[in-house]
C-alpha cells in the first residue's frame, strides 16, 4: 500500500475508532465508507455495511438504498413501502483488497457469485448472517416489483491499493460480467467499476469537502439588503444550467442538495406527473410561469460576471420540481426557464428561518421539520457544552461536521441514532429500533423530542450507545453474534445500574438521575463492564425465552420483558466479569 493511501487510512480508522481490527478489515471498511459515501450523503456505521469474514461471497460490503435511506433489513423496506407508497431501490457492492494488485480471478469469481447465487432465484453454497440479509432484502424488493419506480440500479466496485491500467484482459472480464448481471432482467442499470489508489483516496478526500458548482445566470436581480443575507438573488435560470447544480460526476442525480428540504420526493403523485407534463408536452415557455420556483441557500457565492460559483449548497424548496426536471433532463432544452431564489449566507438562524417559511407553504408534516425545532436546537446546543472524554457531537444537519478534521466521526450523533438511543433505553422499543426512522418516530412521537423535555436522558442514551459500540468493534468473531442486539444493551444497562425509577424527560430530577448513569460510562474500562453485564442480561434472557442469537429475535416483544425481568433481578449481583 503507497503511503498516501496507507495516511488515509490511518485517518479513518482513527476518527472511527477502528484501530483494534487487522490491517486488512480496516482497509474494507475503508473502502465501504469511500464508496458508499459517494452515493449516500448521511453518516453511517461501517459496521453496519461491511461483511462478516468466511462464506462472504467475496462480498466485503454492501448497501441497499431504498428511497435515499439505507435498508436495514426486510422490515425496513415495508416500513417504506407504508410510508411512501413506492420503492426507489439500488444495491452498492463492495469487494476490497489492500494488495495493489487487480485480481482478474477475484472479479470474475465475485460476478459470478453475483450472478449465480446473490441475485439468482436460489442459492447454492452456503453464506453468512450477512450476506443472507442482503438476500432477504433483495429478495423483499422482488416481491414488490409492482411498487419499484424502476428496476433497480446495481453498482458493484472492486477497490484495491494498485494503479488502473485498462488492462485489455481485466476490462473485458468486467464487461462480461456486468453484462451477465444485466441479462437477468433485475435492473435497470449495471455498473461495474475498478477503483485503484488515486480513485478511492479521491473518493476519501471527497467526504471531507462541500459542493460546489459554476452556473451562469443571464437574468437575475439582486434583492435590497437583508439581515443576516450576505447577498441574495431573483430570477430565472435555464433548466439546462440549472440541472449543473443537480448533476453529480457519475450522471446520477445528487441527493446530498436535498438534505435541508423537510421533504424527500414524492414520486409520481398528481402535482408532480403536472409538473412532468409541462415538459413532455413541450410547453416549456410556460413552465416558468407555472412553478412555483426553486429556493437555493448557499454558504458561499463567489461571482464573476454573469458566473456564479455555489459552495455548500442546497435546495431547500423545491426538491419535487428538481426531481421531476432530472427525470426528464434529456426532454429538456434551454428554452425552459426555471424560477429561482438564490441566497447567501452562513448563518443558521436565517437558513433555518428560509427553510421554515418557504415550506409552509405546501403540506408538509411536523415530523419532517423535526430538524428544525426549538428543542432540537437546545440539544445541539447541550451537546456543545460537554467537555472532555464524553464529548459527542450532536448533529442536527446531515454532514455538518463532514469538513470539521478535529471531530472524531464516531463520535457523532445524528438525529436518527438518538432516537433509536432514546427510544431503546427509555420509552421500552429496542425490539423497534432497527425500524425505518420515520415509522419509529410515527410510534414514539408523543413521547420523545418534546419542547418540554430536558436533554440530559438523550445524551445519556447517545452516550451509552456509543461507548458500547466502540466496544462491541473490540469483540472476537465468536462474542460478535450478540451485535444485532446493540439497542437491548442500551435498555438491560439502564434498568441494572439505575438508582431510581426513571423520572421522565421533562423531570426536574432527569439531572440527577442521568448523571449517576454516566459515571459507569466516563471510564472506558467500567464502561466495558457495564457492557459485558448487558451482554450477559440479554444472553439470559434470549435463553429464557428460547430465542435463537440471530438478526430476527432482536424484534422480538417477549425479548424486551426477558431483559427487563432480568436486568432487575441482576441489580443486586455481581458484576460479571467477561461477556
Amino acid at each position: 500500500m503507497d503511503s498516501v493511501t496507507q495516511a488515509l487510512v490511518k485517518d479513518f480508522v482513527e476518527s472511527q475508532s477502528l484501530t483494534e481490527l487487522h490491517p486488512d478489515k480496516q482497509f474494507e471498511h475503508f473502502a465501504a465508507y469511500s464508496v458508499i459515501s459517494a452515493h449516500y450523503t448521511e453518516e453511517f456505521d461501517t459496521s453496519d455495511v461491511v461483511v462478516g469474514d468466511g462464506q462472504d461471497l467475496n462480498v466485503d460490503a454492501f448497501a441497499v438504498k431504498v428511497n435515499g435511506r439505507l435498508a436495514t433489513d426486510t422490515d425496513y423496506i415495508d416500513d417504506i413501502l407504508e410510508m411512501n407508497g413506492y420503492l426507489d431501490a439500488e444495491f452498492i457492492i463492495v469487494q476490497a483488497k489492500s494488495s495493489s494488485n487487480f485480481d482478474g480471478a477475484a472479479i470474475i469469481t465475485l460476478g459470478d457469485n453475483l450472478v449465480n447465487e446473490i441475485f439468482s432465484e436460489t442459492q447454492k453454497l452456503p453464506v453468512n448472517d450477512d450476506v443472507k440479509k442482503l438476500i432477504k432484502i433483495k429478495e423483499t424488493l422482488l416481491q414488490n416489483a409492482s411498487k419499484l419506480k424502476s428496476n433497480p440500479v446495481c453498482r458493484i466496485y472492486y477497490v484495491c491499493t494498485g494503479n488502473w491500467t485498462n488492462d485489455q484482459y481485466l476490462v473485458e472480464a468486467i464487461k462480461r460480467k456486468r453484462q451477465e448481471l444485466l441479462d437477468t432482467n433485475l435492473f435497470s442499470d449495471v455498473i461495474f467499476e475498478p477503483l485503484g489508489a488515486r480513485q478511492i483516496q479521491a473518493l476519501y478526500r471527497a467526504t471531507k469537502t462541500s459542493i460546489s458548482r459554476e452556473v451562469k445566470f443571464e437574468k437575475l436581480v439582486t434583492l435590497p439588503t437583508i439581515n443576516g443575507v450576505s447577498a441574495s438573488y431573483l430570477g430565472v435560470l435555464p433548466a439546462t444550467e440549472f440541472l449543473k447544480l443537480l448533476s453529480d460526476s457519475d450522471g446520477d442525480i445528487l441527493k446530498s442538495v436535498f438534505v435541508d428540504n423537510v421533504r424527500d420526493f414524492q414520486g409520481d403523485n398528481p402535482v408532480n406527473a403536472d409538473i412532468a407534463k409541462t415538459i413532455t408536452d413541450g410547453l416549456f415557455d410556460q413552465f416558468v410561469i407555472r412553478n412555483n420556483g426553486i429556493t437555493i441557500v448557499a454558504r458561499d457565492i463567489r461571482v464573476v460576471s454573469n458566473k456564479y460559483m455555489l459552495e455548500d449548497y442546497q435546495i431547500v424548496n423545491g426538491c419535487q420540481t428538481s426531481n421531476v426536471l432530472f427525470a426528464n433532463k434529456d426532454l429538456i432544452n434551454e428554452d425552459l426557464f426555471v424560477p429561482i431564489k438564490l441566497i447567501h449566507t452562513v448563518s443558521d438562524d436565517v437558513a433555518q428561518s428560509i427553510i421554515k417559511s418557504t415550506n409552509k407553504q405546501t403540506n408538509v408534516e411536523e415530523n419532517d421539520l423535526l430538524a428544525l425545532t426549538q428543542f432540537q436546537r437546545d440539544l445541539e446546543d447541550f451537546y456543545q457544552g460537554v467537555t472532555g472524554d464524553t464529548k459527542l457531537f450532536y448533529e442536527r444537519r446531515a454532514k455538518q461536521y463532514a469538513s470539521d478534521e478535529t471531530v472524531e466521526k464516531s463520535r457523532i450523533v445524528t438525529i436518527g441514532n438518538q432516537l433509536k438511543c432514546y427510544a431503546s433505553m427509555f420509552l421500552d422499543s429496542p425490539n423497534q429500533a432497527s425500524r425505518y426512522q420515520g415509522t419509529l418516530l410515527k410510534t414514539v412521537k408523543e413521547r420523545v423530542f418534546q419542547p418540554s423535555h430536558k436533554p440530559e436522558s438523550y445524551f445519556l442514551a447517545a452516550l451509552t450507545g456509543y461507548r458500547f459500540e466502540i466496544a462491541l468493534r473490540k469483540f472476537s468473531t465468536e462474542e460478535r453474534d450478540i451485535r444485532p442486539f446493540k439497542y437491548f444493551l442500551l435498555y438491560a444497562f439502564r434498568l441494572r445500574f439505575e438508582n431510581e425509577e426513571f423520572p421522565g424527560a421533562n423531570n426536574r430530577r432527569v439531572g440527577t438521575y442521568s448523571s449517576f448513569l454516566i459515571k459507569y460510562l466516563t471510564d472506558t474500562t467500567e464502561a466495558k463492564q457495564a457492557l459485558d453485564e448487558s451482554v450477559l442480561i440479554v444472553r439470559q434472557a434470549l435463553n429464557a425465552t428460547g430465542l435463537p442469537v440471530v438478526r430476527d429475535s432482536a424484534k422480538s416483544r417477549p425479548l424486551v420483558d426477558a431483559v427487563k425481568r432480568i436486568a432487575i433481578e441482576r441489580r443486586d449481583a455481581p458484576l460479571s466479569a467477561t461477556s
